[in-house]
């Protein structure tokens, strides 16, 4: 099981299909989710090429806005349910169909007032399926003020209603290895702002299958977003001593108080 979700912003920069392109040789994932690609269908046909990933859905940018894509081998067994502009949401499917899981591609709204149209998505999205799930992208929004630094204070009761919602899900936060934030901005003479936008959601069950499947943060100078990385890792404490931050968050996401939960082998 791996994965890559990333927030390109826009796919027509050669160093950005660049970046793309060395990040999928180097980490070899089963599944590429691409968000604001400013892409229609046939656009994305030679980044297809260029990551050997032939095989996939994409959701074209409406007036180079937007733009969403999932791909993947030829080999690869996988059903899409159902998308628009905000999401993907496929069966993965291998093991001569024995073994499955949903994975969900995730985009929250860019815009505050309807953010709660896109905690309504995920809660939609959550009830379709007992198969492992995971969601995965950007959800333009943080659960704790600890995932914020730099720039105005987030409000309390739009981390809270995001929480609640993730709760309704009966989601957890896989937690990552990396920086603490995944997409970072200068405000001018104000410095920077910082956040953790991008993450990975996954219910019990998916996480009861996937034991050693770790999220990594990749920065990358290309795009104001990291990339996220979703892949096995054999050799967690090697790793753990190595990043410092591995973090896995509790299953319930009630307040302010909640705590990470930092295991140790």
């Amino acid at each position: 099981m791996s994965a890559i979700s990333w927030n390109c912003k826009g796919l027509g920069n050669p160093l950005t299909v660049n970046a793309l392109q060395k990040v999928v040789l180097e980490k070899d994932p089963t599944l590429v989710f691409l968000m604001e690609t400013k892409f229609d269908v046939s656009e994305m046909d030679g980044i297809k090429q260029k990551i050997e990933r032939q095989q996939g859905l994409v959701v074209p940018s409406i007036k180079r806005a937007g733009g969403l894509a999932l791909l993947w081998r030829n080999l690869l067994q996988v059903d899409i349910l159902t998308y628009s502009p905000w999401h993907i949401d496929a069966i993965v499917i291998k093991e001569q169909g024995t073994k499955k899981w949903c994975f969900a591609s995730f985009y929250g709204h860019p815009e505050t007032g309807k953010w709660e149209e896109s905690w309504k998505l995920l809660e939609n999205l959550s009830h379709r399926s007992d198969l492992p799930w995971i969601c995965m992208g950007d959800y333009n929004e943080i659960m704790h003020a600890k995932e914020k630094e730099g720039g105005g204070v987030r409000p309390k009761r739009q981390m809270r209603i995001f929480r609640e919602a993730v709760n309704r899900c009966q989601l957890r936060d896989l937690g990552y290895i990396g920086s603490d934030f995944t997409w970072s901005r200068r405000l001018g003479s104000r410095g920077w702002v910082h956040e953790r936008l991008d993450r990975a959601l996954v219910s019990t069950n998916w996480a009861a299958t996937f034991p050693v499947v770790r999220l990594f943060h990749v920065a990358t100078s290309v795009s104001d977003h990291s990339i996220l990385v979703l892949k096995e890792s054999s050799s967690t404490r090697k790793q753990r001593k190595r990043s410092k931050v591995w973090r896995f968050e509790s299953m319930w996401l009630e307040d302010e108080r909640c705590k990470d939960v930092v295991h140790e082998a």
